[in-house]
C-alpha cells in the first residue's frame, strides 16, 4: 500500500494553496494557520522544495514563499521527490530490481504497477491543477 508521508502532504498542501492565491508571495505563516500544518515541518518542508528549484523563497522577517518556474514544467511527481517522498509501491519495486526476480510471481507485475504509477505522477503538472481547482 502507498501511504502519503506528512512532509508529502504538506508540499500538496503548499502548492495548492500557493496556485489558489495566483503565485503570488505568501507567508509561510499564513498557510501554516490556514492549512493547519505544524510551521516547523512546513518551513523544513518549503527549505527542501527551495533547493529543488520548485518554490522561490524571500526570507526577510518572515518567509515569503512563491511557485517561480512555468507550471507546465512542474509535476507532482517532481512536488514529491523534492521533498524526499517514498513513491514506491512496494519494497522490491524501491530500486525496480529485487534479488528475488527469479523466482518471484510478482516482480513484472509490480515493475509494471510501478511504471504506470510514476508515468501518471509526471504527467499531472501544476498548470492542471489549477485548471482543475478553477
Amino acid at each position: 500500500m502507498i501511504k502519503l508521508s506528512t512532509r508529502g502532504d504538506y508540499a500538496i498542501k503548499t502548492i495548492i494553496y500557493l496556485l489558489k492565491n495566483n503565485t503570488s508571495l505568501v507567508k509561510i505563516s499564513e498557510i501554516s494557520t490556514n492549512q493547519k500544518l505544524s510551521e516547523s515541518l512546513l518551513r523544513r518542508v518549503v527549505a527542501d522544495m527551495e533547493r529543488n528549484s520548485i518554490i522561490e523563497t524571500i526570507k526577510w522577517r518572515n518567509w515569503w514563499i512563491k511557485i517561480w518556474k512555468d507550471l507546465g514544467s512542474i509535476s507532482i511527481y517532481d512536488v514529491f521527490l523534492s521533498v524526499w517522498e517514498e513513491l514506491w509501491i512496494s519494497d522490491c519495486t524501491k530500486w525496480m530490481y529485487c534479488d528475488n526476480h527469479e523466482s518471484c510471481q510478482t516482480t513484472s507485475l509490480y515493475s509494471l504497477i510501478q511504471k504506470s504509477f510514476n508515468g501518471v505522477l509526471k504527467l499531472y503538472t501544476l498548470d492542471k491543477i489549477i485548471k482543475k481547482e478553477s
